[in-house]
C-alpha cells in the first residue's frame, strides 16, 4: 500500500467535508503524520472526483487499519482509537460545529440543520452508515397493523437484568469516567477497551423546559437519522409531567422528528436507565400508521383521546392545545402509576416495588400534536419470571431483551445471530434432519428452535422458505406486541381498559 498517497487523498477528503482552510492543510497534515509515526511526506496528485464523490471514510478506514496492523503492535481496539482520533481531529470543532448548525437552522430550517449535522456524523465515522445498511430490514403485511422487522448485525443482545443493575448506584472506587456512553463527557473523550473512542462525536446544545440537553445521533441507528437526546446531567431515566412538556417542546424545535422515551423501568424500559434521555428521527413507526379504536369522550378539553388500534395498550392524545395534552398525560399516568386490576393481573406495586409506568412519544404534523402513551408494566410471575408483559418464553428464540419504545412501536431488533440460525434451520429443512442430527449439528438449537423447523417443516417449499421464515418471524414479533398489552384485545381486555379510563377525573 502506498500510505503516502493514502495521505493526500485523506487531507483531500477533509478539506471537501470538513470546511479545511488551505492555510491550515500543512498543519492537518502533520498532525496525521505524528499520529501515524511517519517520518516523511511527498505531496502527490490525487484522483479528485474519486476522493469527492465518497460517502463516508471507509476507504480510508480499511488502509489505515491495514497500515497499523502491518507496521504496530497494537489491538483492535487500539486501532480503533487512533483512527477515530485522526478523524476526530479532522473534524470541524464543537463549537464550529454548533454554530453552523445553530446558523442553518436560523436561517433555513430545523431539516436542513439536522442534515447538516447527520452528513457529518456519517463523514467522520461516528454514523456507521455502511454498516447500518447492511441490517436487514423487511415490513409486515398485515392489514391496517404493519410491523417493521430488522435483523441488527452490529450490536449484540442485552440483558434485561445487566440492563436493571444500571440502576443501582456504583461504588465510588467503580465510578468511571465519563459515567456512560451518554454523558456530555463522551465529547472528545479517547476511549478504553471498556468504553468506545469519541473523539469524533458532535452534540448540539439545545433547552428544554430551561434543562440543558442535547442532541446526537446514534452511531448505530435503528432508522433514517435515528437521534439521541441526552440531558446535560447523569440521572436516572423519569417519566413525568415535565418529559410530556420536553417532549413537546423538541418538536416544536423540530417538527421534522419525531421524538419518544423509553419508560423508566427495567424490563419495559430501554438499555440504558440511568441516564435520562429520549430518542427520535425522521423516521415514522408503525404505530403512527395505526387507527383509533376508540374515542373516549373528555368533557373541559380541547384535545381528542383515542385507544388505537394496535397490538399493545396504546392511548392517542391529539390537539392543537400543549396545555391541554399535557393535563391529559398526567392524569392519566398518575393514576396509572397507582392502578390495580388484578383480573387483567395488573398490580401497580409488590413488596414497595413500582411497576406500572408508559412510555411516551411525540409526533407534530401541522399544529397537531400527536402524543402516544404506551400503559407498561414490569410485573414478573413464577409463570413469567422475565415478565408478564414481556416477550413469553416460547418467543425468546426469536427476542428476549426488553421492548423498548422503538418496538413497543413497531419496529423490531433483532440479533445477527438470527442470520446464520435461519440459514441452519434452511439446511435441517433441505436435509430432513431428525430431532437429534439437528441438535448435534447446531448445539444451539434447543426446544425453541426444533419447534420452528417442525412448523415450517409442514408446508416446506424451497423456493419460498426465505418468505416463510419471514413471516413464521413476523409471527412471533406480533405475538411478543400483543404480550405487553397490559389489557388484552378481548372483552376482558376492553372492558378493563374503559374502566381505567373511566376512573381518572379529567
Amino acid at each position: 500500500m502506498d500510505i503516502n498517497l493514502t495521505i493526500n487523498e485523506l487531507i483531500r477528503y477533509a478539506k471537501v467535508n470538513f470546511d479545511i482552510a488551505d492555510d491550515d492543510l500543512i498543519y492537518f497534515r502533520n498532525i496525521i503524520l505524528g499520529e501515524l509515526e511517519i517520518p516523511s511526506f511527498k505531496e502527490v496528485c490525487v484522483n479528485i472526483s474519486k476522493i469527492d464523490s465518497f460517502k463516508n471514510p471507509d476507504y480510508f478506514t480499511e488502509i489505515l487499519t491495514n497500515y497499523l496492523n502491518e507496521t504496530k503492535t497494537l489491538s483492535e481496539n487500539e486501532i480503533d482509537r487512533k483512527i477515530t482520533k485522526i478523524y476526530g481531529f479532522l473534524t470541524p470543532r464543537p463549537s464550529s460545529v454548533i454554530a453552523k448548525f445553530n446558523s442553518i437552522f436560523k436561517n433555513k430550517s430545523d431539516k436542513e440543520a439536522l442534515d447538516y449535522l447527520y452528513d457529518l456524523s456519517i463523514k467522520n465515522d461516528y454514523v456507521k452508515k455502511s454498516k447500518i445498511d447492511k441490517n436487514l430490514l423487511w415490513t409486515s403485511n398485515y392489514p391496517n397493523k404493519n410491523i417493521e422487522v430488522s435483523i441488527n448485525l452490529s450490536k449484540p443482545e442485552k440483558n434485561n437484568k445487566d440492563i436493571a443493575k444500571l440502576l443501582v448506584k456504583p461504588k465510588a472506587s467503580d465510578v468511571k469516567y465519563p459515567s456512560c456512553l451518554l454523558c456530555k463527557e463522551n465529547l472528545g473523550y479517547y476511549g478504553r477497551d471498556d468504553h468506545p473512542a469519541r473523539e469524533n462525536i458532535r452534540t448540539i446544545p439545545l433547552k428544554l423546559e430551561d434543562e440543558n440537553w442535547y442532541i446526537q445521533y446514534s452511531p448505530y441507528g435503528y432508522f433514517n437519522m435515528h437521534c439521541i437526546v441526552f440531558k446535560d446531567t447523569h440521572s436516572n431515566m423519569v417519566i413525568n409531567e415535565s418529559t410530556f412538556k420536553k417532549l413537546l417542546t423538541f418538536v416544536d424545535e423540530f417538527p421534522y422528528f419525531f421524538i419518544g422515551s423509553n419508560a423508566d423501568l427495567p424490563i419495559v424500559g430501554g438499555s440504558i436507565l440511568n441516564h435520562e434521555h429520549y430518542q427520535g428521527g425522521e423516521h415514522r413507526l408503525p404505530i403512527m400508521h395505526a387507527k383509533p379504536k376508540k374515542e373516549y369522550q373528555l368533557s373541559n378539553h380541547d384535545s381528542k383521546l383515542y385507544l388505537l388500534d394496535w397490538y399493545n395498550s396504546t392511548l392517542l392524545i391529539q390537539g392543537k392545545n400543549k396545555e391541554d395534552i399535557v393535563d391529559i398525560a398526567t392524569k392519566i399516568l398518575t393514576k396509572w402509576r397507582n392502578y390495580d386490576d388484578l383480573e387483567n393481573d395488573i398490580l401497580s406495586f409488590s413488596d414497595g416495588v413500582a411497576h406500572s409506568t408508559v412510555t411516551p412519544c411525540v409526533k407534530k404534523d401541522g399544529d397537531i400534536y400527536s402524543l402516544y402513551l404506551i400503559l407498561r408494566n414490569n410485573r414478573c410471575n413464577e409463570e413469567y419470571p422475565d415478565g408478564i408483559f414481556h416477550a413469553h418464553p416460547e418467543y425468546h428464540h426469536i427476542k428476549h431483551e426488553g421492548i423498548g419504545i422503538i418496538e413497543a412501536m413497531g419496529l423490531f431488533i433483532l440479533p445477527a445471530r438470527l442470520v446464520r440460525q435461519t440459514n441452519q434451520i434452511k439446511d435441517c429443512l433441505k436435509n430432513i434432519l431428525s430431532d437429534e442430527e439437528i441438535v448435534s449439528k447446531y448445539p444451539d438449537f434447543d426446544k425453541l428452535f426444533l419447534n420452528m423447523i417442525h412448523e415450517l417443516a409442514k408446508n416446506y417449499n424451497e423456493f419460498t422458505i426465505d418468505d416463510d421464515i419471514k413471516d413464521y418471524i413476523n409471527n412471533v414479533c406480533r405475538n411478543i406486541l400483543m404480550n405487553t398489552a397490559v389489557f388484552k384485545d378481548n372483552d376482558k381486555g376492553n372492558e378493563g381498559i374503559d374502566r381505567f379510563i373511566n376512573s381518572i377525573e379529567f
